[in-house]
């Protein structure tokens, strides 16, 4: 049954960038029907932010957060306790996302370009900042990111695509909110 079969993630980031491999970025990889997301699953680069946990090494099923954009704290709390917490970029700051994920019991945030990243190589992704910086928003007050535990990662709108495609979603009209998709 493809309801029963979520996707699950693996988010990686060593304490020293690989040979070859700029630093700032981390490896995503994600799988709907593997044992191991890391051995098994389809491959993402993914910007680290540059403020916040640099070294982590976590498995966990993905929850699309609701309101999708991050714009008030999430209406599905249960279901993001103990999971990695999508959103979209927009409506608010990154960090305050992160900061809502955490506060629901997320043990990781992904952060989906709006489309602002001019390449897959996030060589310039606007406010949030570019992998030349070492990750993204370096440039954000340090106190907001200093309450942030979990780790965070950016990655562009057509690997968010990617990533979507692979997720049992149902759209949800929500008063006040409008159109959100909902993890099932």
């Amino acid at each position: 049954d493809d309801h029963a079969t979520p996707l699950h993630i693996s988010l990686f980031s060593p304490k020293k960038p690989r040979p070859n491999r700029p630093a700032g970025l981390a490896d995503l990889r994600f799988c709907k029907e593997c044992e191991s997301p890391r051995a098994e699953g389809s491959h993402i680069d993914a910007l680290n932010s540059y403020q916040g946990p640099q070294s982590f090494d976590l498995v966990s099923e993905l929850i699309y957060a609701v309101p999708n954009d991050g714009s008030r704290p999430p209406m599905n709390p249960a279901q993001l306790s103990g999971s990695v917490a999508l959103f979209d970029r927009g409506a608010v700051s990154l960090v305050e996302k992160v900061i809502h994920a955490q506060n629901c019991g997320a043990v990781a945030v992904v952060l989906i370009d709006d489309g602002t990243c001019t390449d897959d190589g996030y060589s310039h992704c606007g406010a949030a900042g570019r992998l030349a910086d070492g990750g993204f928003a370096k440039r954000d007050r340090y106190d907001m990111w200093s309450k942030v535990e979990i780790p965070a990662v950016f990655i562009t709108e057509g690997e968010g695509q990617r990533i979507l495609n692979n997720m049992h979603l149902e759209e949800v009209s929500i008063p006040g909110l409008g159109e959100q998709w909902v993890s099932v």
